[in-house]
């Protein structure tokens, strides 16, 4: 059995697929490992250009978009790791930033899963580790000024910990799921992703399963991974939101996670 399996689940962005793998390849972590890429696009193949030129990644390929969680479920099927990395294929990882992710689980047995600090690309904090939402919260990160109604602000400071430094390890109560570490065994108890979220919320869903079981969450700031991170549900003003695709998704998904956590 390998120490870690990275998981990337692909749907249209193929060059920066390419330079996530470049840079897994490059800054690969010491502890054993392997890395396994859904192409999750029947529209848009990746399987014979990863193959092609990253020959030791292994390949799921699946027959139509299953959405990010199932995806990640399908990885995980296949997968030889210990721990699983829950990994988004728009990242750039920094030398060692895996490895120490991978010893503090190892040091830490009580916790299910473990996130480091994500920075934007000028190397500026980027937010990633939150308390749980709140039906609030959903209209405090979509009103374009919501900073200026005193109780949306609030809510917005509550959710987004911004009474936290984020320069300190902390219990959290979830992690973003752009890079998220998840002990096998915890994964496995969870059941892994929900399949009912074909995306968005699935990330708080699993950690909320898993301090329900009784596994710590935590952000491991030691460890830094540079995301190229754009929240595409929040372009635009309210009516182009409410237009999006995807806003649709995020709001369907947000309706059956508050119903399934009341």
């Amino acid at each position: 059995m390998k120490d870690l399996s990275i998981f990337i689940v692909h749907y249209n962005t193929p060059r920066l697929l390419r330079q996530t793998l470049k840079g897994l390849y490059r800054f690969a972590p010491n502890c054993s490992h392997e890395i396994i890429v859904v192409d999750n696009n029947p529209k848009s193949r990746v399987a014979d250009q990863v193959k092609s030129e990253f020959p030791g990644v292994k390949i799921v390929v699946n027959e139509k978009n299953l959405g990010f969680g199932r995806g990640m479920n399908s990885a995980a099927a296949v997968a030889d790791g210990r721990h699983f990395l829950i990994f988004n294929p728009d990242i750039a990882i920094l030398e060692g930033s895996l490895d120490k992710l991978v010893n503090f689980l190892d040091e830490h047995p009580r916790v299910g899963a473990v996130g480091p600090k994500l920075l934007n690309p000028d190397r500026s904090l980027q937010t990633s580790c939150y308390r749980f939402a709140k039906p609030l919260t959903i209209l405090a990160r979509r009103l374009p000024l919501a900073e200026k109604i005193p109780s949306l602000k609030k809510e917005l400071d509550r959710y987004l910990m911004n009474d936290f430094d984020h320069s300190s390890t902390k219990e959290i109560d979830y992690l973003l799921g752009a890079s998220l570490l998840v002990r096998r065994e915890a994964w496995e108890k969870t059941g892994g992703f929900d399949p009912e979220y074909f995306m968005y919320f699935e990330d708080q869903d699993l950690c909320r399963h898993l301090w329900q079981l009784g596994w710590k969450v935590m952000y491991y700031p030691e460890s830094e991974i540079v995301h190229y991170h754009r929240r595409e549900t929040a372009e635009g003003n309210l009516l182009e939101q409410l237009f999006n695709p995807l806003t649709r998704i995020q709001i369907k998904s947000a309706r059956y996670y508050f119903k399934k956590w009341q």
